[in-house]
């Protein structure tokens, strides 16, 4: 036996679930803009060897709300031997190696050089995104990465 009270309840939190899920597919695709970079200690500098595809957790490493679209990002890189060689530091929304969405390339450029790209950078389903690197040595590729913006 419901009474008229957990009626009226039950039919406000119904309505308040309506509201919420209208309010999540309005908000889907909106850019938030950043006044000032989130970063990561694990992506201020670092020193790399060569990697395969690695998948980064947004949330968890930069605070980026889990499940976005996509990121605004900014990418900066140096090794001590890119004049000699190919390097490289890019991002991409999948586990597939040799697919980017942004890349620096360093092949060529003096050594110890820093060298930055801005760009967008799809995420996966669970809102995370993939490194790849290939550096001249052991641990000789620093790389650096701010995220400026993300789409819900």
């Amino acid at each position: 036996n419901v009474s008229n009270f957990d009626e009226t309840v039950i039919r406000r939190l119904t309505a308040l679930e309506r509201e919420v899920e209208r309010l999540r597919v309005k908000e889907s695709g909106k850019f938030i803009a950043l006044t000032a970079p989130l970063t990561s200690t694990a992506w201020d500098g670092d020193a790399f060897s060569t990697t395969a595809k690695t998948r980064i957790d947004l949330s968890e490493v930069f605070g980026v709300p889990a499940g976005v679209k996509a990121i605004l990002v900014r990418l900066t890189a140096r090794d001590s031997g890119s004049s000699s060689g190919y390097c490289q530091f890019s991002l991409s929304p999948n586990n597939t190696a040799g697919s980017v969405a942004i890349q620096d390339y360093l092949e060529g450029v003096a050594n110890s050089v820093y060298v930055s790209e801005n760009g967008i950078v799809p995420c996966d389903a669970n809102g995370d995104v993939y490194y790849q690197i290939t550096a001249s040595g052991t641990e000789t590729l620093e790389a650096f990465i701010e995220i400026w913006g993300y789409w819900l």
